[in-house]
């Protein structure tokens, strides 16, 4: 990279950073695009060189911190198919608890706005990316149906991420996910595994 790519890249960071404290301390409807810019140390026009609009940053905070997940798909495609969705989907769960239910809530809001339709397709598409390998591996058998699997699996984590914000105090999102996992994802799976995940 030149070292302009570098201060490119840098002050992205800088941006999503940014972001992310100022949604924890103030929410994402009470900051603005002003706010952030302010905050980061760079001009108001700047945050335009890399997000079209406010919203756009949250798609990539989003990606931001679900990197080091996203890093271990390939990895994953090589193990147990159990083990590896089951480590997949408590590693996703784990990046939003430790985010804060009040950063979910703003994701939530985000999400469900229907031109927003990016963090639905990142979600789903890195879930297809793990069912995909698997099959490439031989662990899971080539007639998975990886995007309805997918799909299942993508609304099952958004349903207790939804859950949780509604109610933090009665919902655990790691300890529900784990008992998905051990009452279902045997019996959704078993029709696909192959003699080498047996």
């Amino acid at each position: 990279m030149t070292n302009r790519q570098v201060a490119a890249a840098a002050t992205r960071k800088k941006l999503i950073d940014t972001t992310d404290q100022l949604i924890r301390k103030k929410g994402y409807d009470s900051i603005s695009v002003e706010d952030i810019t302010k905050a980061s140390g760079v001009a108001k026009g700047t945050f335009y060189n890399y997000f079209k609009k406010k919203e756009d940053i949250i798609q990539a905070l989003t990606q931001s911190h679900l990197s080091d997940l996203t890093a271990q798909i390939p990895k994953l495609g090589n193990q147990d198919p159990q083990d590896s969705i089951r480590h997949y989907l408590n590693a996703y769960l784990q990046v939003v608890v430790d985010s804060d239910v009040q950063l979910a809530r703003q994701w939530i809001r985000y999400i469900v706005e229907p031109t927003n339709h990016q963090k639905w397709e990142f979600d789903l598409g890195s879930l297809e990316q793990l069912l995909t390998n698997l099959v490439q591996e031989g662990r899971l058998s080539a007639a998975t149906p990886v995007t309805p699997l997918a799909q299942l699996l993508t609304t099952e984590i958004y349903g207790l991420v939804f859950s949780w914000c509604i109610s933090p105090e009665t919902i655990d999102p790691l300890k529900d996910i784990n008992t998905f996992c051990d009452l279902q994802l045997a019996a959704i799976l078993k029709d696909y595994l192959t003699k080498t995940s047996e």
